[in-house]
């Protein structure tokens, strides 16, 4: 019995070798991507025709207006100029997380999401969370792909 642990063990090791991969050789980050006050992470990063913008939240003065719909704008707007920076229009995000510290806000998400996207709108996952930067109430990250 201990001889075929033994066995298994050795098979699982890992093997040597002079191959280095890059994982990072195909992403593209901004110069433009300086922390803020809102993250010590980069904002976008591109790796081929994909866009990934990081979870955005509304300031801490809209934070503090309590109002949902208000500060979901105002991050779609974040984003928005992000990507545009970036050559994305809104109708090129293809996919965004939500984050919200309560689900009865889905409702003026779902408001805020018809006023801002005409037409097509980028697929959505809602995730509750217990708590946000800035006592907000709302972040949103966001896939985009250049056309």
């Amino acid at each position: 019995m201990a001889e075929s642990r033994t066995q298994a063990r050795n098979a699982v090791e890992p093997v040597e070798t002079n191959e280095q991969t890059n994982i990072n050789s195909s992403v593209t980050r901004y110069e433009g991507d300086q922390p803020t006050e809102h993250s010590v992470y980069g904002t976008r990063q591109q790796d081929s025709q994909l866009v990934f913008f990081d979870g955005q939240f509304p300031d801490a003065e809209t934070a503090r207006s309590g109002d949902v719909q208000e500060q979901t704008l105002a991050v779609l707007d974040q984003i928005c100029a992000m990507a545009a920076e970036s050559g994305l229009e809104p109708r090129d995000l293809l996919r965004t997380t939500v984050y919200l510290t309560e689900m009865d806000h889905l409702p003026a998400v779902k408001q805020a999401y018809a006023a801002f996207f005409d037409g097509q709108r980028p697929s959505r996952t809602v995730v509750g969370v217990a708590h946000l930067p800035n006592d907000a109430a709302v972040q949103i990250e966001a896939t985009g792909v250049k056309r």
